[in-house]
Protein backbone atom coordinates (compact mmCIF):
# COMPACT_ATOMS: atom_id res chain seq x y z
CA UNK A 1 0.00 0.00 0.00
CA UNK A 2 1.12 3.50 -0.91
CA UNK A 3 0.72 6.76 0.64
CA UNK A 4 1.24 9.74 -1.39
CA UNK A 5 1.22 12.98 0.97
CA UNK A 6 0.76 16.29 -0.44
CA UNK A 7 1.03 19.44 1.12
CA UNK A 8 -1.55 21.76 0.05
CA UNK A 9 -1.11 24.94 -2.70
CA UNK A 10 -0.17 28.30 -1.23
CA UNK A 11 -2.85 29.85 1.01
CA UNK A 12 -3.84 33.51 1.14
CA UNK A 13 -2.81 36.29 3.44
CA UNK A 14 -0.61 33.59 5.09
CA UNK A 15 2.86 35.54 4.45
CA UNK A 16 4.46 36.14 8.12
CA UNK A 17 1.78 34.48 10.17
CA UNK A 18 1.31 31.53 12.39
CA UNK A 19 -1.36 29.30 10.41
CA UNK A 20 -1.94 26.40 12.24
CA UNK A 21 -6.03 25.60 12.16
CA UNK A 22 -6.78 29.15 10.50
CA UNK A 23 -9.03 28.58 7.74
CA UNK A 24 -7.46 30.49 4.99
CA UNK A 25 -8.65 29.85 1.29
CA UNK A 26 -5.41 29.48 -1.67
CA UNK A 27 -4.15 32.26 -3.13
CA UNK A 28 -4.55 33.15 -7.23
CA UNK A 29 -1.18 31.69 -7.34
CA UNK A 30 -1.77 28.72 -5.85
CA UNK A 31 -4.88 27.71 -7.89
CA UNK A 32 -2.46 28.55 -10.34
CA UNK A 33 0.13 26.34 -9.54
CA UNK A 34 -2.79 23.13 -8.41
CA UNK A 35 -3.90 22.98 -12.05
CA UNK A 36 -0.21 22.67 -13.23
CA UNK A 37 -0.28 19.58 -10.63
CA UNK A 38 -3.39 17.88 -11.51
CA UNK A 39 -2.31 17.77 -15.22
CA UNK A 40 -1.77 14.51 -17.19
CA UNK A 41 1.62 14.46 -17.06
CA UNK A 42 2.50 15.99 -14.49
CA UNK A 43 4.60 14.38 -10.94
CA UNK A 44 0.82 13.20 -9.17
CA UNK A 45 0.06 11.51 -12.46
CA UNK A 46 3.42 9.93 -12.20
CA UNK A 47 2.89 8.63 -8.62
CA UNK A 48 -0.41 7.44 -9.38
CA UNK A 49 0.62 5.19 -12.11
CA UNK A 50 1.23 1.30 -11.42
CA UNK A 51 4.62 0.61 -12.64
CA UNK A 52 3.02 -2.84 -14.71
CA UNK A 53 0.16 -0.07 -15.69
CA UNK A 54 -2.36 -2.09 -13.91
CA UNK A 55 -5.31 0.09 -12.66
CA UNK A 56 -4.83 1.35 -8.94
CA UNK A 57 -7.88 1.02 -6.10
CA UNK A 58 -7.27 4.98 -4.73
CA UNK A 59 -8.91 7.29 -2.57
CA UNK A 60 -8.09 10.80 -1.88
CA UNK A 61 -8.25 12.25 2.26
CA UNK A 62 -8.04 15.61 3.09
CA UNK A 63 -7.88 17.97 5.98
CA UNK A 64 -11.29 19.91 6.36
CA UNK A 65 -9.23 22.96 6.30
CA UNK A 66 -9.88 25.07 3.30
CA UNK A 67 -6.40 25.44 1.70
CA UNK A 68 -6.70 21.60 1.80
CA UNK A 69 -9.62 20.92 0.74
CA UNK A 70 -9.63 22.84 -2.44
CA UNK A 71 -6.40 21.44 -3.21
CA UNK A 72 -7.98 17.89 -2.80
CA UNK A 73 -11.22 18.57 -4.38
CA UNK A 74 -8.82 19.58 -7.44
CA UNK A 75 -7.11 16.20 -7.51
CA UNK A 76 -10.20 14.40 -7.13
CA UNK A 77 -11.65 15.96 -10.03
CA UNK A 78 -8.66 15.59 -12.03
CA UNK A 79 -8.04 11.92 -11.70
CA UNK A 80 -11.96 10.88 -11.01
CA UNK A 81 -11.21 9.94 -7.36
CA UNK A 82 -13.24 9.33 -4.14
CA UNK A 83 -12.37 12.01 -1.48
CA UNK A 84 -13.00 11.34 2.62
CA UNK A 85 -12.40 14.51 4.54
CA UNK A 86 -10.71 13.95 8.13
CA UNK A 87 -10.19 16.56 10.29
CA UNK A 88 -7.25 14.62 11.98
CA UNK A 89 -5.14 15.13 8.91
CA UNK A 90 -5.09 19.60 10.27
CA UNK A 91 -1.90 21.54 11.10
CA UNK A 92 -0.45 21.50 14.54
CA UNK A 93 -3.28 23.73 16.50
CA UNK A 94 -1.13 27.13 17.71
CA UNK A 95 -3.66 28.03 20.18
CA UNK A 96 -4.03 31.96 21.08
CA UNK A 97 -1.33 32.69 18.39
CA UNK A 98 -2.90 31.16 15.59
CA UNK A 99 -3.46 33.55 12.84
CA UNK A 100 -1.42 36.00 14.04
CA UNK A 101 1.22 37.55 12.72
CA UNK A 102 4.64 36.47 14.04
CA UNK A 103 6.25 39.73 14.59
CA UNK A 104 3.64 40.86 16.49
CA UNK A 105 3.58 38.03 18.65
CA UNK A 106 7.69 39.03 19.26
CA UNK A 107 6.41 42.05 20.43
CA UNK A 108 3.17 41.47 22.79
CA UNK A 109 4.48 37.75 23.82
CA UNK A 110 7.56 37.88 23.60
CA UNK A 111 8.59 35.87 26.75
CA UNK A 112 6.20 33.30 26.11
CA UNK A 113 6.90 32.97 22.54
CA UNK A 114 10.90 32.69 23.63
CA UNK A 115 10.11 29.91 25.74
CA UNK A 116 8.26 27.98 23.67
CA UNK A 117 10.57 28.08 21.11
CA UNK A 118 13.66 26.93 22.75
CA UNK A 119 11.38 23.61 24.24
CA UNK A 120 8.94 23.75 21.11
CA UNK A 121 8.79 20.07 20.28
CA UNK A 122 7.81 19.15 24.15
CA UNK A 123 5.37 22.41 25.17
CA UNK A 124 2.47 23.73 23.38
CA UNK A 125 1.18 27.30 22.41
CA UNK A 126 -0.84 29.14 25.13
CA UNK A 127 -4.21 27.06 23.95
CA UNK A 128 -2.63 24.91 21.76
CA UNK A 129 -1.58 21.54 21.01
CA UNK A 130 2.01 19.67 21.57
CA UNK A 131 3.97 17.75 19.06
CA UNK A 132 3.49 14.79 20.57
CA UNK A 133 -0.30 15.83 20.59
CA UNK A 134 -0.36 15.85 16.95
CA UNK A 135 1.79 13.01 16.77
CA UNK A 136 -1.06 11.07 18.27
CA UNK A 137 -3.09 12.58 15.16
CA UNK A 138 -0.86 11.26 12.85
CA UNK A 139 -0.72 8.03 14.02
CA UNK A 140 -3.98 7.63 14.18
CA UNK A 141 -4.85 8.57 10.83
CA UNK A 142 -2.16 5.95 9.73
CA UNK A 143 -4.31 3.27 11.92
CA UNK A 144 -7.65 3.71 9.92
CA UNK A 145 -5.78 3.82 6.65
CA UNK A 146 -4.13 -0.13 7.56
CA UNK A 147 -7.62 -0.70 7.65
CA UNK A 148 -8.64 0.04 4.35
CA UNK A 149 -9.06 -2.02 1.14
CA UNK A 150 -6.93 0.67 -1.30
CA UNK A 151 -3.46 -0.17 -3.02
CA UNK A 152 -2.93 4.06 -2.98
CA UNK A 153 -4.35 6.99 -0.08
CA UNK A 154 -3.19 10.34 -1.16
CA UNK A 155 -3.12 12.53 1.95
CA UNK A 156 -3.63 16.20 1.46
CA UNK A 157 -2.41 18.01 4.34
CA UNK A 158 -0.01 20.57 5.82
CA UNK A 159 3.44 21.30 6.48
CA UNK A 160 3.70 20.51 9.64
CA UNK A 161 1.49 17.25 9.89
CA UNK A 162 3.48 15.86 6.91
CA UNK A 163 7.16 16.47 8.71
CA UNK A 164 5.38 14.57 11.84
CA UNK A 165 4.34 12.18 9.84
CA UNK A 166 7.63 11.32 7.51
CA UNK A 167 9.27 11.63 11.06
CA UNK A 168 7.44 8.70 12.25
CA UNK A 169 7.73 6.92 9.09
CA UNK A 170 11.50 7.23 9.40
CA UNK A 171 12.32 7.45 12.60
CA UNK A 172 13.63 10.52 12.24
CA UNK A 173 13.77 12.73 16.06
CA UNK A 174 11.00 15.59 16.00
CA UNK A 175 13.68 17.93 16.63
CA UNK A 176 14.66 17.46 13.26
CA UNK A 177 11.66 17.94 11.20
CA UNK A 178 12.27 21.17 9.81
CA UNK A 179 15.22 19.92 7.83
CA UNK A 180 12.78 17.94 5.89
CA UNK A 181 11.96 20.22 2.66
CA UNK A 182 7.98 20.06 2.50
CA UNK A 183 6.88 22.89 -0.12
CA UNK A 184 3.60 23.56 -1.56
CA UNK A 185 2.07 20.96 -3.73
CA UNK A 186 5.45 19.03 -3.18
CA UNK A 187 4.16 15.19 -3.85
CA UNK A 188 6.22 12.46 -1.34
CA UNK A 189 5.56 8.31 -2.27
CA UNK A 190 5.85 6.21 1.14
CA UNK A 191 5.13 2.88 1.59
CA UNK A 192 2.43 1.36 4.49
CA UNK A 193 3.07 -2.34 5.26
CA UNK A 194 -0.05 -4.14 6.09
CA UNK A 195 -0.09 -5.93 9.03
CA UNK A 196 3.57 -6.17 9.56
CA UNK A 197 4.33 -1.62 10.28
CA UNK A 198 5.85 0.89 8.34
CA UNK A 199 8.89 1.19 6.45
CA UNK A 200 9.71 4.39 4.41
CA UNK A 201 10.78 4.25 0.42
CA UNK A 202 12.24 7.84 -1.81
CA UNK A 203 9.69 9.51 -3.29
Amino acid sequence: MHLILVRHAEASHADGRCIGHTDLPLSDRGRQSLATLVTADGPLADALRSPDGSPLDITVMSSDLLRARDTAAAIASAFALPLVIDARLREMNFGAWDGRNWHELEMTEGASLREWMAQWTQHAPPGGETVAALAARVDGVFDSIRGMPHDTVVVVSHAGWIRTALCTLRDIPFTKMFDIPVDHLSVTVVELQRPRGLGAMVG
